[in-house]
């Protein structure tokens, strides 16, 4: 009897408290909203401990975000600072682009040239710990928090890989410059393209890389887009017209609007040059927007092994305070139609490929295969 009377005191306690704070709560009469600012009342006021509202509230949003995909996050103001100078190509860090998939922090690709290109991290790795910090539970953001640092000083990665014990691995971070768009020869015929990263102009960098090639004597190309992670959807867009003469490159499909088709860029001349497509599990995003309309166009070979399979597109929504929502908004389908989230690009031909090797396999059967188109061209115009 007498617990029973605790209890009965302490729900009249509770209601007084309420009444107090100068509302009731009546639950069928709130909407989820009202119920949020209520519950943030009732911290901010009545917690046993004083707690700073604001980072509840970032809390808050992150975890709403959470619970949608693993590609929509909040940015703080520091991470939104961050992700912007990532994007003009220059930045602290190890130099790995990573994601959450299956609720784990897997890595989408390493930057070529790069620290943690140089330890050999690989896609698909699985980073279990930063510094001995559990990944389990942390966001992306703050995964590529902790990763970022001064250059010079060192991170400690916890990797799990398939076939393999789980290793640490030391990297020392470094300034990390992009070089977005590289070419050379790599016959007197053969040209190679490598774009890292779709980031601002290499649309247009690439049309000048095109026109240097083909200034040397290149007569096939080898556009590279290994470990390519993606970036803006229309500078992969204007890569594809580079080599696609007309026609559909990605059509956009969102909740709220009509779908959205990207053609070619009209102010683009293509090359209408024998090419491959070098793709691996690290290629994603843009990158398998571009492989996606250059296979579905006909256009090129794609070698090497299938890509990451994000078909998904983020819009990064400023907030007016500094932070900014990054928030799937729309999926894109290749012009055949083909929604390849989670499935990926297969290539036309599959080669492996080995870190330990001295010789780039994948590169050098691309060799292999355009020397031998040329050749049988050049048997047809003389006969």
């Amino acid at each position: 009897m007498f617990k029973n009377k605790k209890k009965f005191i302490a729900v009249l306690l509770i209601i007084f408290v309420l009444s107090v704070g100068g509302f009731k709560v009546v639950a069928d009469e709130l909407t989820p909203l009202q119920n949020l600012q209520n519950v943030i009342y009732l911290i901010d006021n009545y917690y046993v401990e004083d707690k700073n509202v604001d980072e509840l509230v970032d809390s808050a949003i992150s975890g709403m975000l959470k619970e949608l995909d693993p590609y929509s996050s909040y940015l703080s103001p520091d991470e939104y600072e961050e992700m912007q100078i990532e994007f003009d190509g220059e930045f602290g860090g190890i130099g790995i682009v990573i994601t959450i998939r299956e609720e784990k922090l897997t890595i989408v690709s390493p930057i070529k040239n790069t620290p943690g290109d140089r330890a050999n991290l690989q896609a698909g790795d699985v980073i279990k710990a930063i510094n001995g910090k559990l990944t389990s539970k942390m966001s992306q953001d703050k995964a590529v928090d902790l990763m970022r640092g001064k250059p010079g000083t060192n991170v400690t990665l916890t990797i799990s890989r398939e076939g393999t014990e789980d290793f640490d691995v030391e990297i020392t971070r470094a300034n990390i410059e992009v070089p977005y768009v590289e070419h050379s020869m790599k016959t007197d015929r053969i040209g190679y393209l490598s774009i890292n990263q779709f980031a601002k102009d290499v649309g247009y960098d690439t049309q000048k890389a095109l026109k240097d090639l083909k200034s040397k004597g290149a007569e096939a190309i080898i556009l590279d887009l290994r470990s390519n992670p993606g970036g803006i959807l229309e500078e992969a867009v204007t890569v594809a017209s580079n080599f696609i003469k007309d026609g559909k490159v990605v059509t956009v499909k969102s909740r709220t609007k009509e779908d959205e088709v990207y053609n070619t860029v009209s102010d683009i001349e293509a090359v209408d040059l024998p090419m491959i497509v070098l793709i691996n599990q690290g290629s994603a995003s843009a990158s398998e927007i571009v492989a996606g309309a250059i296979t579905d166009h006909n256009r090129g070979i794609l070698l090497g092994k299938k890509t990451f399979g994000k078909g998904t597109v983020q819009t990064v929504i400023p907030m007016g305070d500094g932070s900014a929502l990054r928030l799937t908004t729309a999926r894109y389908y290749t012009p055949n139609g083909n929604f390849i989230h989670e499935k990926g690009i297969e290539p036309n031909v599959e080669v492996e490929f080995d870190p330990e090797s001295e010789e780039d396999q994948q590169l050098q059967n691309a060799i292999d295969l355009l020397q031998e188109q040329l050749k049988d061209e050049n048997l047809d115009k003389a006969s």
